[in-house]
């Protein structure tokens, strides 16, 4: 074969070789978008659904504390009426000792129950306090989110074969996040869909030129091995 025809067939491979490069380098780019994207669309329903949550643990706690402070109001007037009780069986000159220790016994439990309940209450307002805390780093990180997706779209608008509906701002409520991530990674799965299809066509390609450079099929599954192949044959050593 003439040198002429050796190095065109080289420089068509290496042209074939620099266009499967710029479309792996688009299509790791599409694959990136789509693993961030979807990750900011599950946390923005994950991030939702905890928020709506809030407002009922919020109720089921502040019945909770009602509930302790009535058992709480209760045991203390019990205990009180059983100080009383003790009192004056101790003040009295002649008890039988074992109504003196039932007496006791009594109001050894009644303080319990108080301590029971006091225990109770302040539970309750340890878990509401963490559930301000909650809410507080959900909102914090609500935020985060509508800042990354804003970045992300704006990676989306110069991603390559994305079409326009994949394109439009996410917004800025966890909804609008959540429903931005679904048309955002639909488009770049139809991207993907089409960069993989074009990086198949340039392989066809590179085989097709090994053929008729070669006179055989090479049936090589990458435009570098095409390229090596071919340097091997027309490059002396």
């Amino acid at each position: 074969m003439g040198v002429d025809r050796a190095t065109s067939f080289l420089e068509h491979a290496k042209e074939l070789e620099r266009r499967d490069s710029a479309v792996a380098a688009a299509l790791a780019e599409i694959h990136a978008l789509i693993e961030r994207v979807g990750v900011v669309r599950r946390a923005a329903t994950a991030i939702r659904a905890e928020l709506e949550a809030l407002p009922a643990e919020r109720v089921r706690l502040r019945q909770m504390e009602a509930l302790a402070r009535e058992e709480l109001g209760l045991a203390r007037w019990v205990a009180n009426d059983l100080d009383r009780r003790v009192a004056q069986l101790e003040r009295q000159r002649r008890v039988r000792q074992g109504d003196l220790d039932q007496a006791q016994r009594e109001h050894a439990r009644a303080r319990e129950a108080v301590n029971d309940a006091e225990a109770v209450i302040d539970r309750m307002a340890a878990r509401s306090a963490a559930l301000d805390r909650r809410l507080r780093a959900l909102r914090s990180d609500a935020a985060a989110l509508v800042h990354e997706a804003a970045s992300l779209a704006a990676r989306l608008r110069e991603a390559p074969r994305v079409s326009d509906a994949g394109k439009g701002e996410p917004g800025k409520t966890l909804d609008g996040l959540e429903e931005w991530g679904g048309r955002a990674r639909a488009a770049l799965f139809v991207a993907r869909g089409a960069l993989e299809r074009e990086r198949e066509r340039i392989v066809a390609e590179a085989n097709a030129l090994a053929e008729g450079a070669l006179g055989e099929p090479l049936g090589a599954t990458s435009v570098t091995l095409v390229r090596r192949r071919l340097e091997a044959a027309f490059i002396p050593a």
